[in-house]
This record gives structure tokens, C-alpha cells and sequence, in this order.
């Protein structure tokens, strides 16, 4: 009698470890990703930055960067991270120059993103100057604070091409506030009948569409919109061009990070 109670016991203890256990793992994934520490530059020198900060749960690791605060068409990653600490290094920049970054984190390639409280810059030394190190990255534009997303809708980055395949194409861009995803296309830049579009609010302040079905070796052009924004009463913001792209023949390579014409 002893011995099976002991053994209950044992057993009871086991069933709460485990139950602990997968509560604890659990737990993180019904949360939203959010940035908890940085961005901070951890190095900057004449030619690369690494760039640094945390979140409250794995999670991808992306930095959109240029030289124009308005314009952050270049892209830095590292592969999906399997902790919390995330470092994307840019390369190939130019010696005393301000660049300006926005980071993003994101679980899986559509789930909910965060990123960076506005649009932040750093200065690289001139040639030959020591490398910085630890260096608090200064925010150049405040980004909408505490969910109050009045005023004007603007596209705030890209469009980019994310990736072409002689089948379909990502596009990627930026607004101030939240809203709809929604790309016209088409291979007449006077007929863009086609129509593609994510979910509502789906990658925050970052907007993602394929394109798919498309033909290979063909150029195609398109705009994108967001629209139905919050806080916004249903305003709506189009990009200021008609942009096109081309897709590469059948077993080529596909594109990655491409500037539209």
C-alpha cells in the first residue's frame, strides 16, 4: 500500500512538471511580439553597423535602412532567431554619412510584427576613424505613440520588391498607421485589372502582398494602396507612381530586395 502511494505521488508530480512545463512554453506564443529592449548600435564603423535589441519572444530579424529618413528601401536580415536577442549587420555603407533604420520582428512570415518606435539614424566615422561601439541610435521620426493614429495616411517606405520568381512577386511597403494592403497590377500601365491583397491590419505598420499566377519573362506594372485606416475615417493613401518589374525566365533565379522602376 505504501509503495503505491508512493508511486502516485511520483506520478502526480511528473503530470504537474510537464503541465507547468508546457503552460510556460505555451504561454509566449499567444502574446503579441513586442521590442523590449533597443534598437542600440553595438558597433559602427567607417563601412558596417550591427545593429541590436530584444523582444519578449522568438522571432525574425529585419532592419530597413537607407540614407533619405522618408525612403528606407535597403534590407538587412539574419535568419528566423531561436531566442529572444536579434543582431542584423549592415554592410557596404559609405564612411560620414547618416543612415537611418527602422528594426521589425515578426513570428512566421505573416504573423504580427513589431518594430521600432519611430524611424532612427547614426552617423558612420570617416575613414580611418576607431570603430564606435554601444552607440544609442537617435530617432529621427517619431512614429504614432499609444495607438493614436490621427491625421494624413502616408506611405512612409517602398514599395520593395521582396522577392520575383518567374511566377509571383512580394511587394513591401510602409505607412504611419495601420490599414489595408491591397496592390492593382497588370501588364498594361493603363489597365491594372488584377488585384492582390492581404488581411486587414495584418502586418501592423508593415504591408505585404504576393502577387502570384504571374507569367515569366514579363513586365509588369502596378500601384499599391492603403486604405480603411484607423483613426482615419476611412482615408485611404495610393503610391505616387505606377512602378513596374520584370520577371525572370523559367528556371531562373529569383530576385530578391529589388528597387521597382
Amino acid at each position: 500500500m505504501k509503495q503505491r502511494l508512493i508511486a502516485l505521488l511520483l506520478l502526480l508530480g511528473v503530470g504537474l512538471a510537464l503541465s507547468s512545463s508546457m503552460t510556460a512554453q505555451a504561454s509566449p506564443s499567444g502574446q503579441g511580439v513586442q521590442i523590449t529592449n533597443g534598437p542600440l548600435i553595438e558597433t559602427v564603423d567607417s563601412n558596417s553597423a550591427m545593429i541590436a535589441w530584444s523582444t519578449n519572444q522568438p522571432s525574425s530579424s529585419r532592419v530597413w535602412y537607407g540614407t533619405d529618413a522618408n525612403n528606407l528601401t535597403q534590407l538587412a536580415e539574419s535568419p528566423y532567431a531561436t531566442g529572444n536577442n536579434h543582431r542584423v549587420q549592415l554592410k557596404k555603407l559609405q564612411p560620414s554619412t547618416t543612415y537611418y533604420f527602422q528594426v521589425e520582428s515578426a513570428r512566421g512570415q505573416s504573423g504580427p510584427e513589431a518594430e521600432s518606435q519611430g524611424v532612427m539614424s547614426f552617423k558612420t566615422p570617416a575613414p580611418g576613424q576607431p570603430t564606435i561601439h554601444n552607440q544609442r541610435a537617435q530617432v529621427a521620426q517619431e512614429g504614432p505613440a499609444g495607438g493614436e493614429e490621427n491625421g494624413k495616411v502616408e506611405i512612409t517606405n517602398g514599395p520593395v520588391l521582396e522577392e520575383v520568381t518567374s511566377n509571383s512577386a512580394k511587394v513591401a511597403w510602409t505607412t504611419n498607421v495601420k490599414g489595408s494592403s491591397r496592390v492593382t497590377y497588370g501588364t498594361d500601365p493603363n489597365n491594372l485589372t488584377q488585384l492582390g491583397e492581404s488581411p486587414w491590419g495584418q502586418g501592423g505598420l508593415t504591408h505585404r502582398v504576393e502577387l502570384k499566377d504571374l507569367k515569366p519573362n514579363t513586365t509588369y506594372y502596378f500601384r499599391v494602396e492603403t486604405g480603411q485606416t484607423e483613426g482615419t475615417g476611412g482615408a485611404e493613401v495610393e503610391g505616387h507612381k505606377i512602378m513596374s518589374f520584370k520577371t525572370p525566365a523559367p528556371g531562373a533565379p529569383p530576385v530578391k530586395n529589388q528597387q521597382p522602376q
